[in-house]
C-alpha cells in the first residue's frame, strides 16, 4: 500500500489502526462507567463496540507527534492541549448538530463550561504518552505483518457496518428529539391550560372577595335586611333558573377543560413512557446528555425511563414481591423520594 507523504501511514494501515483504536476506547469507556454507575453500558454515539473520537485522536496524534515520540514531558503537554482541544471541537459540533450535550464534565472541578475538564485532560496526556511510546509501535507491526487480502475484506465489512450504523444512531437522535418536541409542546399547552383556568378562577375569588369586604364594611342593620332579600330571591324561581344557568355553564366549561386536559395527559403519558431500545440506549451511554432546546422534556424522559429500568430490575429478582398493580405506586414512591 502506497504511503501518504508526511503522514508515513497508507490509508490502508490509518483504517485499521482507527478500527483497533476505537475499539479499545469503547473498552475503556465501558469500565470507567461501571466503575462510575455500577452496571454496563454500551457506551458511544454508534450501537457498534467502538468510540470514533479514539481512533481519530490515535492518529491525528501519532501523525503530528511522532518526532516528539522519543520524550515523554514535551509530548504529554502537546498531547493533553491537542485532546482537550480536539474533545471540545468535537462536544461544541455534535450540540450543533443535535441540539444536545452528549457528556458533561461540569461536576468536575477546572471545567470549561462542561465541555473539557482538567482532570480528563491529564488523563488524555497521560494515554497519550503510553500510546505513543508504548502500543502504537506494536499496533503498526500488528497491522503491517495482516494479509493485505484479509486487511482488504476487513475494511469493507467494517466501512458497511459503519455506514449502516451511524444512519441507525442519527435516526435514533432524530426520534429523541421529535419525541422531545411533543413532550414539550403537550407541557406548555398543559401548562397554559391549568393557568388560564386557574387565572378565571382566581379572578372571580378576588372578585367574591372584594363584595365581601364591602360588605363586611357595612356590616349594619342592612345585613339582615340583604340576608332576607337573598334568601327570598334564591328561593324564587328566576333566582333558581339564574343560578341553574350559571351552574350548567361553568360545568360545560370544566367538563370540557378536564375533558382537554385528560386527552392531553393520555398522550403525554403514551409518549413518556414509550419504549424504543434505540433511544434508551443513547440515554443509557451518555447519562449526562442534555437537550439545548427540550431540556426540562429531557429530564423527565431520563427520570421515566429509570424509573421503568428499576421496576425491571426488581421484577427479575423479585417477581413475587411486585405485583403488576404496583407499578404505579412504586413510580409515585420513586418520585416523592
Amino acid at each position: 500500500m502506497e504511503t501518504i507523504p508526511f503522514i508515513e501511514f497508507s490509508l490502508y494501515e490509518m483504517f485499521h489502526i482507527f478500527i483497533f483504536w476505537a475499539f479499545i476506547g469503547w473498552c475503556i469507556e465501558v469500565c470507567w462507567m461501571t466503575l462510575e454507575t455500577g452496571e454496563y453500558q454500551n457506551r458511544g454515539f454508534l450501537n457498534m463496540p467502538i468510540c470514533p473520537i479514539y481512533g481519530f485522536g490515535v492518529i491525528m496524534v501519532t501523525v503530528l507527534f511522532r518526532p516528539l515520540s522519543h520524550t515523554v514531558f514535551p509530548l504529554f503537554i502537546v498531547t493533553s492541549v491537542l485532546c482537550t482541544a480536539f474533545e471540545l471541537l468535537v462536544g461544541l459540533g455534535m450540540e450543533k448538530l443535535f441540539h444536545a450535550r452528549w457528556w458533561d464534565y461540569s461536576h468536575e472541578r477546572f471545567n470549561y463550561k462542561g465541555y473539557i475538564c482538567l482532570k480528563i485532560s491529564i488523563l488524555w496526556g497521560l494515554g497519550c504518552v503510553i500510546v505513543v511510546r508504548l502500543v502504537e509501535p506494536m499496533v503498526e507491526k500488528v497491522v503491517r505483518l495482516m494479509p493485505v487480502e484479509l486487511g482488504l475484506a476487513l475494511i469493507v465489512i467494517w466501512s458497511v457496518l459503519i455506514v449502516i450504523d451511524l444512519i441507525s444512531s442519527i435516526c435514533a437522535v432524530n426520534k429523541l428529539n421529535n419525541r422531545l418536541k411533543q413532550i414539550d409542546e403537550i407541557s406548555k399547552v398543559m401548562l397554559l391550560s391549568a393557568v388560564k383556568i386557574g387565572e378565571n378562577l382566581s379572578q372571580e375569588t378576588l372578585e367574591i372577595k372584594e363584595k365581601y369586604d364591602k360588605l363586611a364594611e357595612k356590616a349594619d342593620e342592612k345585613t339582615q335586611s340583604f340576608k332576607e332579600k337573598y334568601n327570598h330571591y334564591i328561593s324564587s324561581k328566576e333566582g333558581q333558573s339564574k343560578f341553574a344557568e350559571i351552574k350548567e355553564k361553568y360545568g360545560k366549561i370544566v367538563e370540557s377543560a378536564d375533558f382537554k386536559l385528560s386527552e392531553w395527559k393520555e398522550r403525554y403519558e403514551k409518549l413518556i413512557n414509550l419504549r424504543d431500545r434505540s433511544v434508551e440506549r443513547l440515554l443509557k451511554a451518555f447519562p449526562y446528555i442534555r437537550s439545548t432546546s427540550y431540556s426540562e422534556s429531557m429530564e423527565e424522559l431520563k427520570i421515566r425511563i429509570r424509573e421503568i429500568n428499576i421496576l425491571q430490575k426488581r421484577k427479575k429478582s423479585e417477581p413475587e414481591k411486585l405485583l403488576p398493580d404496583d407499578e404505579e405506586k412504586e413510580f409515585s414512591a420513586e418520585k416523592k423520594m
